[in-house]
């Protein structure tokens, strides 16, 4: 293992710093229903990003910008048709002030295993979510429980440390107050909100990645891999699609 100077240390300590703060800035983008913002404050201008979700992948900077965007797309669209419902309490207010009514993200991430390349040109780092959301369906407003991971490659870039490849995966993915191993329930549609089931995010353009949530006798699904040290990203693995 190579040895570092203690202020080298002290500079790669900082770095793992930084590296947190970022999860935890997305975290609290979620959670405040800036989703739409993620790619622009936080990824790296490569052409080269990825993001994998369960449902396939979305690799190259136009995938990944376009997935973001769809995102506060669905927000608008969501905050739009809960201030039709309900015009005494929001009838009154801006596009702006009603957007994200009706909604929660809640992704904490934790449990971090964090590694920095040598030649302190990458970093990996894998985090636990143990999370929920909320958001309209015709049947109204749903909850549904999150448990996964989020593993990440990042790489310094002018200076700043930016997410190049993310994998975003739930093991459990379900609706809330239903046992993982029962049917989700379906709710009447409720007049106003239809229009919502019309909504649909980018297809991936990466259709033979993903992973499968919980279901009964679903196979043995892998976890993605933690971070170990490494000299430089080419000698590691990495979790592009």
């Amino acid at each position: 293992m190579k040895q570092f100077t203690p202020e080298q240390l002290l500079s790669r300590l900082e770095w793992r710093r930084e590296l947190r703060n970022i999860m935890g800035r997305i975290s609290h983008d979620y959670s405040v229903k800036q989703e739409a913002e993620v790619y622009w404050r936080y990824w790296s201008r490569r052409e080269d990003v990825s993001l994998l979700l369960n449902r396939g992948g979305y690799r190259g900077a136009d995938a990944v910008k376009g997935y973001y965007a769809a995102l506060g797309e669905e927000i608008a669209l969501s905050s739009k048709l809960i201030q039709a419902k309900f015009p005494q309490t929001l009838g009154g207010k801006t596009p702006e002030e009603v957007y994200g009514v009706g909604m929660i993200t809640y992704l904490p991430f934790e449990s971090q295993v964090i590694e920095i390349a040598d030649d302190e040109k990458t970093a990996k780092g894998i985090w636990n979510i143990r999370g929920s959301y909320c958001k309209l369906t015709a049947g109204g407003p749903v909850a549904y429980w999150l448990f996964g991971w989020a593993a990440v490659d990042f790489i310094l870039e002018d200076g700043a440390w930016k997410v190049w490849h993310m994998q975003m995966l739930f093991n459990v993915d379900h609706q809330c107050g239903v046992g993982f191993t029962e049917e989700e329930k379906v709710f009447e549609p409720v007049p106003g909100f239809e229009e919502i089931e019309s909504f649909r995010l980018p297809e991936p353009n990466v259709k033979d990645r993903g992973f499968t949530p919980f279901y009964p006798d679903r196979p043995k699904s892998t976890s993605p891999q933690c971070p170990v040290p490494y000299g430089a990203f080419a000698e590691t693995f990495s979790y592009a699609v």
